[in-house]
């Protein structure tokens, strides 16, 4: 039967400082909205060839296999909210170089592999701060935070990011760039004023240094490394989660390279309509972080992850044969909202068994490996599109089958330890 964490008395509430982090996050995540369609469609209308078209999709991720690790170590040692507001002030101006390139007509793929590699470099800082940052914000409701976090998400990058940005680029292909800019912008300045709690250790006085003394950076950046690598490895149940979240995403990500293609050539979507059907899609994402919490404690974590997977395999599969676009459409939402519950528990029980002064440095183990294997996977997804553009899913339903069935057992274990560290940061908040 499946475990399921008791509560003890009335939850926490999520207080001013974590809705100042979501709005924040979801400033930055409407800029990502807007950029991640106008991009695709950009890059569809310089080439027909689903390689070159996956390509961006390799630049998207390809940082977190070079720089990954070492934002980690970052996160662990400075202030986490100021990783934060300079990621997205740089992004701003990457983002707006390429609206300049755009509007003088210099655009080329290579320009747009340039500054997408560029831009989620700073997501690499970003990303990896603010889930660090998360677990302080959010004791004892962890799974609630995760799935609001979420879920703005999706309403900014999916539901409103995206049309707006199909929307603008049938205007002119650089609004939606300067809109990006601007939407990034905004994301600093709110989380400009998180409290000190949040901040991380490397924002507070460390013992055994004078007020004005700091950490030695350059010395020790590889020592700390492998310590967040050895802790890793070394805690099984850790490493299967770890594992599970990177192979999980090489299935994902051969879909994602060449999905502009499938929903515009296998499909007919109109090109105009593709912001939309993203949208409508995110609807079922919505849902699912939504409700991620409240199924987590109905049915026990391990349950909903372990067939949040499963599910999403057979899904994957009836979109893949789906007869129309209508049909595609429903089975994708689905996939969304089955997969966003799966994955809000699962980030979740990460962030509960870790220590907090080594999160940065585990979170960026788990990222580099998810998003490296979702690079590996676009180029598989790519590959295979020359084929067949339905074969890309039908490799992810295979993925998400086999590493759930492979890592059974540990999940469970994971799911376990997860309740109980719960259980405790509820006890003592």
């Amino acid at each position: 039967m499946p475990t399921t964490a008791p509560s003890h008395g009335p939850a926490p509430r999520l207080g001013s400082a974590f809705h100042r982090f979501w709005a924040g996050s979801v400033a930055s995540n409407l800029a990502d909205g807007v950029m991640l369609t106008a991009l695709p469609m950009l890059a569809a209308t310089l080439t027909n060839d689903p390689l070159a078209v996956a390509g961006l999709t390799v630049a998207r991720y390809l940082p977190w296999l070079l720089f990954g690790l070492f934002a980690g170590v970052l996160v662990d040692r400075i202030d986490r909210v100021r990783v934060m507001v300079a990621a997205n002030l740089v992004r701003s101006g990457a983002i707006l170089v390429l609206a300049v390139v755009i509007a003088t007509g210099q655009a080329t793929v290579v320009w747009l592999y340039a500054v997408m590699f560029a831009v989620m470099t700073c997501e690499i800082g970003y990303d990896v701060a603010a889930r660090a940052v998360l677990p302080s914000l959010a004791r004892g409701q962890l799974d609630r935070a995760n799935g609001r976090l979420v879920g703005g998400r999706e309403v900014a990058q999916e539901f409103v990011g995206a049309p707006l940005g199909g929307f603008l680029f049938v205007v002119a292909a650089f609004l939606p760039l300067a809109v990006n800019a601007g939407a990034y912008v905004l994301g600093a300045l709110v989380l400009l004023g998180l409290p000190l709690v949040a901040r991380g250790p490397g924002a507070r006085p460390i013992p055994g240094l004078g007020s004005g003394e700091r950490a030695p950076l350059a010395g020790s950046v590889f020592s700390d490394l492998a310590e967040g690598l050895r802790h890793v490895w070394g805690d099984v149940p850790l490493r299967a989660l770890v594992v599970f979240a990177a192979v999980s995403n090489l299935g994902a990500g051969a879909l994602a390279g060449v999905f502009v293609l499938v929903v515009r050539d296998h499909f007919g979507v109109p090109e105009q309509l593709f912001g939309v059907f993203l949208s409508v899609a995110a609807v079922g994402a919505i849902v699912g972080a939504v409700w991620a919490a409240r199924a987590g404690a109905r049915f026990g974590r391990f349950a909903v992850v372990v067939w949040g997977f499963l599910g999403q395999a057979g899904l994957c599969v009836v979109f893949a044969f789906a007869p129309n676009a209508w049909v595609a459409l429903v089975a994708w939402a689905l996939v969304a909202g089955v997969g966003t519950l799966a994955v809000v528990l699962l980030g979740g029980m990460v962030q509960l068994v870790v220590p907090e002064r080594l999160m940065g440095r585990v979170l960026s183990v788990k990222k580099m490996l998810s998003m490296g294997l979702v690079a590996v996977g676009a180029l598989l997804g790519g590959v295979l599109g020359r084929v067949d553009l339905r074969a890309p899913a039908l490799f992810g339903a295979v993925v998400f089958v086999v590493v759930t069935v492979w890592l059974w057992g540990w999940l469970r274990a994971a799911s376990d330890r997860a309740d109980e560290a719960e259980r405790m940061a509820r006890q003592g908040g």
